[in-house]
């Protein structure tokens, strides 16, 4: 593929160098030298929708909505939910590939590769498709059946291995083979520094939506590229920037333990379990850590109980996500009650994908009942459960 301008140039956290645009894979050249891991940063604009060129499935745009049940509950009356499930393969990654694509394609890029706890994996081989890429998938086991059917649906090839040891085939699928690795902004061997410039849009699009900045956005959190990437979109919005805050599993709280403890770059926890399944990172990007810090922010965790509870109450209300992404609303409770979130904030919690292709997590439901195909069998059916 031939080359074509570029808008953007590429920018070292760690020493400040600048460097013309291209498909970066190991952060900067300079640093890696010398042994140094870092990641780049965009500096500028990547081609995205609208740009005639630009590959896209419609991603963005998603809806802002009221629950006034929840929030009458919480004493919370600015409190709305951005619902991220809206994007084409459900889930908030759509941004974050096609900014990556848009990115790295006119480099040459002919090939992907993803390690993914399910969704990256997802939204990874339906952009891949869409360009005509051949894509690999990595797959953590214990990932539901449909996200596996899913991706292969599109064309990926999926690898179910190890959770601990996928980098270790990530690295060298980049490194030896020469795929471009689609995740992992992180200071590592390898990273991918262009897919959290699809989260801004997060931010700019709740400022139109409010006209302003709202006073705190919560984020279920894993490495923390999406909040960090939506933080990027707010700072210096009209109205004053939103306070960041992490909600991760009580069990993968990297961040909440990190700023508990002062720590310059976030701790690395054991490996665990949790429901929320795509959070169970065990540390992460320093850069989410410096956007909580900068904007004000905080970090919370909650239980797997808490989790359910969260999601059971936003499905009766009728929003059916996955379990991680009902963290913002099972931290909410002990938010207002610490006052780091105030009632009368304008508060967003991301809701980050779809429970639909993670229902087999779910905890089992209740028996479905046979009733005749008669009135008399249906009526009798709403007696017993009450709803005559």
């Amino acid at each position: 593929m031939a080359k074509r301008a570029t808008t953007w140039t590429l920018v070292c956290e760690g020493c400040g160098k600048r460097h013309a645009a291209f498909a970066a894979t190991m952060g900067c050249p300079d640093c890696a030298a010398r042994g140094v891991p870092t990641v780049l940063q965009v500096e500028g604009r990547l081609p995205g929708r609208g740009d005639a060129a630009a590959l896209t499935l419609g991603e963005g745009d998603t809806p802002l909505v009221e629950v006034p049940r929840i929030a009458a509950r919480l004493g919370l009356a600015g409190l709305r939910f951005k619902i991220e499930g809206a994007n084409p393969t459900a889930s908030y990654k759509d941004r974050y590939v096609a900014a990556t694509l848009n990115a790295v394609r006119p480099f040459g890029v002919d090939r992907v590769v993803v390690s993914s706890t399910g969704n990256l994996g997802v939204s990874a081989a339906a952009y891949a498709a869409a360009a005509g890429l051949p894509c690999l998938f990595l797959a953590a086991a214990g990932l539901p059946n449909a996200a596996l059917l899913q991706a292969q649906a599109h064309g990926a090839h999926v690898l179910m291995t190890d959770p601990e040891r996928r980098q270790l085939l990530f690295e060298h699928a980049v490194l030896a083979r020469g795929w471009f690795p689609i995740g992992l902004r992180m200071p590592r061997r390898v990273s991918n520094p262009f897919g959290v410039e699809g989260y801004r849009a997060i931010g700019e699009e709740l400022v139109s939506a409010l006209g302003r900045a709202p006073d705190a956005v919560l984020f279920p959190c894993a490495r923390g590229n999406g909040l960090f990437g939506t933080w990027l979109g707010l700072r210096g919005a009209r109205g004053g920037a939103s306070r960041m805050i992490a909600c991760q599993p009580a069990s993968a709280n990297s961040l909440e333990v990190s700023l508990r403890e002062g720590r310059d770059m976030p701790v690395e926890l054991p490996p665990s379990d949790s429901v929320a399944f795509s959070t169970r990172e065990r540390v992460a990007d320093p850069m989410a850590l410096r956007a909580i810090r900068e904007s004000g922010g905080c970090a919370a965790s909650a239980s797997d109980a808490e989790i359910l509870a969260a999601q059971a109450e936003l499905a009766r209300a009728g929003l059916f996500v996955e379990a991680s992404c009902a963290l913002p609303l099972a931290c909410l409770p002990r938010l207002l009650a610490s006052g780091a979130v105030r009632r009368d904030d304008s508060v967003v919690c991301l809701l980050t994908a779809s429970g639909i292709r993670w229902a087999e997590h779910l905890p089992p439901g209740s028996p479905v009942p046979t009733v005749d195909a008669t009135p008399e069998a249906l009526d009798r059916w709403l007696a017993g459960a009450g709803l005559a």
